[in-house]
């Protein structure tokens, strides 16, 4: 009888949507590698709590009965080589350097657990699907999509959240057809360059919504009091704009294990799980909308996009 392989998947560190897509893409990997995959979101996460809890649980269903302890093992071998039996769990010592993290070496490795905690874009692992693979010659986007479908469950308290938000909302529950629009503020600034110019082809995309497919509804999302006052003045009135009620924090991004003395001291932990849970709600209630405009830098934005199957037409990406 084979050996079982295994693919630790830790987190890769950054924000919430960040990290769900460095999952997909490496569940893939595991397919394609005959590996099983096991998620570990320890205290590298931005969000965990302790050592011993799996942030990713937190959220969202296991994919699979394996935990961490089926890969936690004296007698296992272990890639890339700065881990082993006794370090697995904690935070990356050699993440910044990508020294043995060339995608090759991950895939072709045949140490009894691959432990992988950093970002492949999907179209670097595309090459490795093989013709016999139900998602050979399909697109990126196709694929991160079936990925999402399948393996992506909220948590029941995440499912609540957002059925309490629609059964509350009688606008929401309108008949007519709802826009949602996910407008970002200044935590891309320094990112992307062009970030304002793409906020001000908000507005006339939203009209062509509105005009040419009877919409009555805008349900905004956005991490700017000062968008939020912007988009009230323009469709504030008859009941057309509904804002999430969520109350959180702009995302700062973790602070780096060499600028702090101990590990919580590089993530919010516990006082970004409820604000999470929100990003979560924000994120399924924008899918349940009937037309979506974004950003198509930002995670969250690309996530709806990637939820359902949506009609050519129905969802816009700004850049």
């Amino acid at each position: 009888m084979p050996k079982e392989r295994y693919l630790l998947i830790k987190s890769w560190g950054y924000s919430l949507w960040a990290d769900v897509e460095h999952v997909m893409g490496q569940i893939l990997v595991a397919e394609l590698t005959g590996r099983i995959p096991v998620i570990y979101w320890g205290m590298n996460s931005m969000y965990s709590e302790a050592l011993n809890t799996n942030s990713f649980e937190l959220f969202f269903e296991p994919i699979s009965s394996y935990t961490i302890n089926d890969v936690v093992h004296p007698d296992f071998t272990y890639y890339p080589p700065v881990w082993n039996f006794s370090n697995v769990m904690i935070d990356d010592p050699d993440k910044l350097k990508w020294k043995y993290r060339d995608l090759v070496s991950m895939m072709s490795s045949n140490a009894d657990v691959v432990v992988s905690d950093v970002y492949y874009h999907m179209s670097a692992i595309i090459p490795w699907i093989k013709p016999s693979h139900p998602m050979y010659g399909i697109s990126a986007h196709q694929i991160y999509r079936q990925l999402y479908q399948y393996y992506l469950i909220p948590r029941p308290e995440v499912k609540r959240k957002i059925n309490e938000f629609i059964n509350s909302n009688t606008n929401f529950r309108d008949e007519k057809p709802i826009v949602g629009a996910h407008v970002r503020g200044n935590a891309l600034v320094h990112e992307i360059n062009q970030l304002y110019s793409a906020n001000n082809f908000y507005t006339p995309n939203i009209w062509q919504f509105f005009n040419k497919y009877n919409a009555r509804h805008l349900f905004l999302i956005t991490d700017s009091k000062r968008i939020e006052k912007e988009y009230m003045k323009l469709y504030g009135s008859n009941d057309i704009l509904i804002v999430s009620d969520s109350k959180k924090k702009p995302f700062q991004g973790p602070v780096r294990q060499c600028n702090t003395n101990y590990p919580n001291k590089r993530h919010k932990g516990a006082e970004l799980i409820k604000d999470t849970f929100e990003v979560i709600k924000d994120t399924y209630l924008a899918a349940e909308c009937d037309f979506f405009i974004g950003n198509g830098y930002s995670c969250l934005s690309n996530t709806v996009l990637r939820l359902k199957d949506w009609p050519e037409t129905n969802i816009k990406l700004l850049y």
